[in-house]
């Protein structure tokens, strides 16, 4: 009877194998064919590429720095570059704690003075007014004599007053550039040879300090 039983076919195998071939198709749509296997060698290549891609690549080098002109086991100071006359020359920095166009003010303040000084140490020995035949020593101590020193210091004194609010003007950004008080009688700025002049300025006004 077994056998007969197992043998005779049963009413539920259409329903039975209808369920087995949806399983079997769900089964496939879910998992997808199976992936190509990649070759080793490509693998250890692709696996190489991302470890140096992650890798930063190191910053450049720093850019060698530039030497002074005048003092060449200095390193030049960038708040000197685009000056008039630069030669580098700033051995304590200065430039670093106070205004440079304060600076640059002083020193044509000074080289200006000091070559007018020049001209009147030389002028004595070259040319002499009448009944004023003195050398240089003997003209300074004639004046001191007689007060023309204290006229010096008191029309000095108001110069630098009347200077003193074009620097504080410059130095709260007017625009105005050091050293320019628009005296130019000659029209040498009119003749295109600027930049010229503003230098002879500069080195002359060194050499008479």
């Amino acid at each position: 009877h077994f056998f007969s039983a197992f043998g005779r076919r049963s009413p539920h195998t259409p329903l039975a194998a209808m369920f087995a071939t949806l399983a079997l198709t769900a089964t496939l749509a879910f998992n997808g064919p199976a992936p190509r296997a990649v070759p080793r060698g490509r693998a250890v290549s692709v696996r190489m590429e991302e470890a140096v891609a992650e890798v930063e690549a190191p910053p450049p080098p720093p850019p060698a720095p530039v030497m002074s002109a005048s003092v060449p086991f200095l390193v030049k100071n960038k708040n000197l570059d685009g000056l008039v006359g630069d030669s580098g020359f700033d051995p304590l920095g200065l430039s670093n704690v106070l205004p440079i166009d304060w600076m640059v003010e002083a020193e044509l303040k000074h080289g200006r003075v000091c070559m007018l000084a020049v001209v009147g140490m030389i002028a004595p020995g070259i040319a002499h007014l009448p009944g004023r035949d003195f050398d240089v020593v003997a003209a300074h101590n004639a004046n001191l004599a007689n007060g023309a020193m204290s006229q010096i210091l008191l029309w000095t004194g108001l110069l630098e007053v009347t200077s003193l609010i074009a620097i504080v003007q410059m130095l709260e950004g007017s625009g105005r550039k050091p050293g320019d008080y628009g005296f130019d009688p000659m029209g040498f700025s009119k003749k295109g040879n600027t930049e010229r002049m503003a230098l002879a300025e500069v080195k002359n006004g060194r050499l008479a300090m």
